[in-house]
């Protein structure tokens, strides 16, 4: 990804889709599903891992199912790279996710880190997330933590 001064857009638009991936964030940690309608457009696709969602309904589904069940998880955004053309962008992002569940016979933390590929479009409602990809790039832990 070519990151050129000339594609960098407004410091604004940048802020604002940073604060969207951390909002993201907040949305999955705390378990508020329907924030997830604030970030997303209607129509957004996803690969979240195990397959790929589409439509906001999906991508809740798909969260929430995974990580209702933890007794825990943190999900932190950095590093991000951001093009933006009018009104969509594309970008990328690390992400650094730990899962806890208390669970028999092992510890009760599962790592994972990679980063976050997005196209971003500007709505009448600010700037959401129209397509997400998850790339794994290293795991640690134990592995029951996120296994049902």
């Amino acid at each position: 990804m070519d990151v050129g001064v000339s594609a960098m857009g407004s410091p604004e638009d940048r802020a604002a889709i940073v604060q969207l991936t951390i909002d993201y964030c907040w949305a999955l940690d705390t378990g508020d599903w329907d924030a997830l309608r604030e970030v997303f457009t209607p129509d957004a696709v996803t690969d979240l891992g195990e397959g790929g969602q589409d439509g906001i309904e999906e991508i809740i589904s798909r969260v929430s199912s995974a990580l209702s069940r933890l007794d825990d998880s943190q999900h932190m955004v950095s590093t991000h790279q951001i093009t933006i053309d009018g009104d969509t962008a594309v970008g990328r992002c690390y992400l650094h996710a730990q899962h806890i569940r208390k669970v028999t016979g092992g510890s009760p933390l599962f790592v994972v880190a990679g980063r976050y590929e997005d196209h971003y479009v500007r709505t009448p409602s600010g700037w959401r997330i129209s397509q997400r990809r998850i790339v794994s790039m290293w795991t640690d832990g134990n592995l029951d933590v996120v296994q049902f």
